[in-house]
Order: structure tokens, then C-alpha cells, then sequence
């Protein structure tokens, strides 16, 4: 039997990160729920953890070049620093304003939002099939969602929509500098979120449990999610990437299922059907832009 061969450069590698980092990513759902506390508590916690571990990091692969680097993509840098922390802190207030479900659902709908901010901002035309392949997964997503989207948590519904604009913005910045450090990138947003969220915070009320959900939010998996997804754009267009979003809906419904045992209505699994094969059909077509070269630095 021939070895599994995992891509190492190319759209291939492009998608396959996409898709690890949205499937890691769809444990924020569930962490927050774990947490059980305001979005800005919750927000400030997890970066707090992942600040001194990301420098760490950076400072590690970059060694001297640390300051070069930032200086000679200091604009780039900081815009989707802040886009990052913003679009993080809207999330995990969202989780806690409204049905995880409701805000998975909306996230679901970045590619359009991705589609469409490569087309203005780059001039990225997205294939056909990447149009047909959003379409079904808007279909995918209504079928999981139903009727769950009520008035009750408007607010909550509408940091997810602007959490997936910030997202959409962020992936066509990434996209138009590909030798951007990732690593430092991370570091960067992790310290913008921490900063922002300072003073509404009140890490004191949280308990074991808390603390221990935004441990593992903030040090492994939110970090590691967001260098495979900025990593993602240096080598397939953001409409391609941002079509792995479902993937968290899916995931993130299956996590708070087995951990707090609510079982998803049948809808669920017709819909994640309908999702997973969008999925399956808009990334095995040709691809629909030139991959810019991969860099040396992380």
C-alpha cells in the first residue's frame, strides 16, 4: 500500500492548511461555552495566554530579523492585526450573545464576503465552480440552521456578520502580501486582542474551568488555527480558502454535541451532507488564480 503524501506546496497545500485551520478553529465554539462568561473576559484571557507563547515563538524563527521584519511590513501588519483582534473579540462575544449554531451559520457565509473582497480589492476573479460551490453551501447552512435564527439574539447575529467581514478583509491582505511573517502576524493579533479587551475585562470571576477552556483556546488551538488559515492565502486565492468555513459550522455543532450530549435534529446531518460535499466539489476543480510563490520566512 503507497504512503499517504501530504502536499507540500501548491494550491494542494493551500487547501489542506485551510482545512486544519478551520477544523481546529471549530473548538472555539466550544471552549467558550466551557467557559461560560462575557465575551471580553473570555477574549482577553485566551490572548493573554497566547501573547507570551507566539512571541516566543516568533523570536525563536526569526531570530535578528524580528525587527526587520516588522518594519518592512509594518502597514500590513498592524492592519490585519487589528482586523484579527477585532474579528476575534466579535466572535466570542457572539458566542455568548446567541446560538452557537446561529453564529456558526453566519460565519458560514464568508466566502461570499471573501469572494467579493478579492474581486475589489485584488482583482481576483473566483472560478464558476467556486460561485456554484458558495451557493450550495449557503443551501447547506440554511438546511442546519432552520428556523433557529430568531430576534432574541439580533445582537449576537450581527458581531458574527461583522466578525466575518473583518475575516473576509483580512484574508485579501494576506492574499496581497504573501511574504508576510505568519508567525509574527499571530503574535501581533494575539497582543492587539489582549490590549483591546484590557479594560472591559474581569478575569477574576472566571474559575478552574474557565481558565482552563481559554488555556487551551489561547496557547494551542486558536494560534495554531490562525497560522494555518493566514499561511493558507499564500497559495490559493481567499475564496477557495474561505469555502473551508463550513467546516467549523459542521464541527463546532459536533463538539457541543458530544461534549454537553445535544444531540443535532436530523437537519443537521442533511445539511452537513450538502455542506461537506459543497466543499468537496468547489476545491477539487482547476484553480482559479496564479499562486503567488511560497517565502522562506514563517
Amino acid at each position: 500500500m503507497a504512503a499517504l503524501r501530504l502536499p507540500r506546496e501548491g494550491r494542494q497545500l493551500g487547501l489542506l492548511l485551510a482545512a486544519t485551520g478551520m477544523f481546529l478553529v471549530s473548538t472555539d465554539s466550544l471552549f467558550i461555552r466551557i467557559a461560560d462568561a462575557d465575551g471580553w473576559t473570555i477574549a482577553f484571557m485566551s490572548s493573554l495566554w497566547s501573547t507570551p507563547i507566539t512571541w516566543g515563538i516568533a523570536a525563536r524563527n526569526l531570530g535578528r530579523s524580528l525587527p526587520d521584519q516588522f518594519n518592512s511590513h509594518r502597514g500590513p501588519l498592524l492592519a490585519s492585526s487589528l482586523l484579527g483582534s477585532i474579528s476575534m473579540t466579535a466572535f466570542v462575544t457572539a458566542v455568548t450573545k446567541t446560538e452557537v449554531a446561529n453564529v456558526v451559520a453566519i460565519i458560514a457565509a464568508a466566502p461570499i464576503f471573501a469572494a467579493v473582497i478579492a474581486r475589489i480589492a485584488l482583482g481576483e476573479k473566483a472560478a464558476p465552480r467556486t460561485w456554484r460551490a458558495i451557493a450550495v453551501t449557503i443551501l447547506g447552512i440554511l438546511v442546519i440552521v432552520g428556523g433557529s435564527l430568531s430576534g432574541d439574539g439580533l445582537s449576537g447575529n450581527l458581531l458574527a456578520l461583522f466578525a466575518i467581514c473583518c475575516f473576509g478583509a483580512n484574508l485579501s491582505i494576506w492574499r496581497r502580501s504573501p511574504d508576510l511573517s505568519r508567525i509574527l502576524l499571530v503574535a501581533l493579533t494575539a497582543t492587539f486582542t489582549m490590549l483591546v479587551t484590557a479594560v472591559p475585562a474581569t478575569p477574576s470571576s472566571l474559575d478552574r474551568n474557565a481558565l482552563l477552556a481559554t488555556l487551551a483556546m489561547g496557547s494551542l488551538f486558536g494560534p495554531a488555527a490562525r497560522f494555518c488559515m493566514s499561511t493558507a492565502t499564500r497559495y490559493a486565492p481567499p475564496a477557495e480558502v474561505s469555502l473551508f468555513t463550513p467546516v467549523e459550522t459542521v464541527c463546532a455543532t459536533a463538539w457541543v454535541w458530544l461534549w454537553f450530549d445535544e444531540v443535532p435534529p436530523t437537519a443537521t446531518f442533511f445539511g452537513a451532507a450538502i455542506v461537506l460535499a459543497a466543499v468537496i466539489y468547489g476545491v477539487t476543480g482547476p484553480a482559479a488564480a496564479v499562486t503567488p510563490p511560497p517565502t522562506a520566512h514563517t
